[in-house]
Parts: structure tokens; sequence; C-alpha cells
């Protein structure tokens, strides 16, 4: 019956959505004054400010920012943040896509 495979296919895309995540979330404390190391990876990075200023280099590009403000590093785009003072950054990355697929790669300093 037609019903019951429907039934089924949308049981199991319940569960493929529910248990395979595809965007991962994150919180960042920056104390003042600190300067995260160079960073880049295969995953994109959608960062929005919640508290504090600083400046993020993407590239050879640098960003200043302050509260509600928001800004995107690209995949492999090597980057790293700086902080005014004490600051929160929220983040939100597809690297759960990327570590299910075997295919999330980083590279963390100046390597």
């Amino acid at each position: 019956d037609h019903r019951d495979l429907h039934k089924e296919y949308r049981r199991q895309r319940q569960m493929c959505i529910r248990d395979r995540p595809t965007l991962g979330t994150y919180m960042q404390y920056l104390p003042k004054g600190f300067s995260t190391e160079t960073y880049r990876s295969t995953a994109a990075w959608v960062y929005s400010v919640v508290e504090g200023t600083g400046r993020t280099v993407i590239g050879d590009e640098t960003f200043e920012w302050g509260p509600r403000d928001s800004f995107v590093v690209p995949a492999w785009y090597q980057h790293h943040h700086e902080a005014n003072g004490d600051a929160y950054l929220f983040s939100f990355s597809d690297k759960p896509v990327h570590d299910q697929l075997g295919w999330f790669r980083e590279v963390r300093g100046n390597a």
C-alpha cells in the first residue's frame, strides 16, 4: 500500500534530519586583547557579534566589528579574530555535513 510506504519514507526522513545535523552552532569568548591563531577549514562560517568589539582578518582584508554585526568566512579562507575588549562571537557552520561525508579538513596556526 502506497500510504504505508509514504509513512515509512516520512519516518526515515525525520530520523535522518534529527540524527544528522547539517549545521553546527558555536559561541566563542575572546578576552580583552586576545588574538586567535590563524585558522582555515573546508567549512564556511557565519559569525554574529553578541558583545564586544574587535576585528577579523580574512585573507588579507580586515573587518572591524561590534555588537549585532555579522560577517562570513568562506570555506578555506585563512582568518583570525582580535578582541579590543571582552567579546562574544556566535557562529554557525556547515562543519557537521563535512564531518559526516569525511570531507572536513582544517589548518591551525601558520602551517
